[in-house]
């Protein structure tokens, strides 16, 4: 089964302020569950000031440049888990979170749930 996780990291930190230990310990760990096919995929997201948001709720395409105002949570980047079933999935994203803690990032969120179909499932 497939699972989506949501990197939520604080509001206010900067790319910049990431700390390199994190990333250094990043490496190795991806490698290591891409091998395995733990981590089908991965990735960061540009600020969200530099996004588009399209809305359809007045039945035409509504485009709005970022930063958007209402939003109280940025997704940061996210990560697509191979795992037989949540409770495994869930331990991937604890070894994801124990590398921020032990890093000096304690502040992210992380949401993980189960891809429930589409198209590369």
């Amino acid at each position: 089964m497939r699972y989506f996780m949501s990197i939520i990291p604080p509001a206010d930190l900067k790319p910049e302020q990431v700390p390199q230990g994190l990333m250094d310990a990043m490496g190795p760990w991806m490698e290591r569950n891409l091998k395995s096919g733990s981590l089908v995929s991965t990735g960061g997201l540009q600020p969200a000031k530099e996004g588009k948001r399209l809305m359809g709720h007045s039945g035409e395409i509504v485009v709005t440049d970022g930063p958007f105002a209402e939003a109280k949570e940025v997704l940061g980047g996210y990560a697509v888990f191979e795992a037989p079933d949540l409770t495994a999935a869930t331990k991937l994203a604890g070894e994801f979170m124990q590398m921020h803690i032990d890093h000096g990032l304690p502040n992210v969120t992380l949401e993980l749930r189960q891809i429930g179909g589409g198209a590369n499932y």
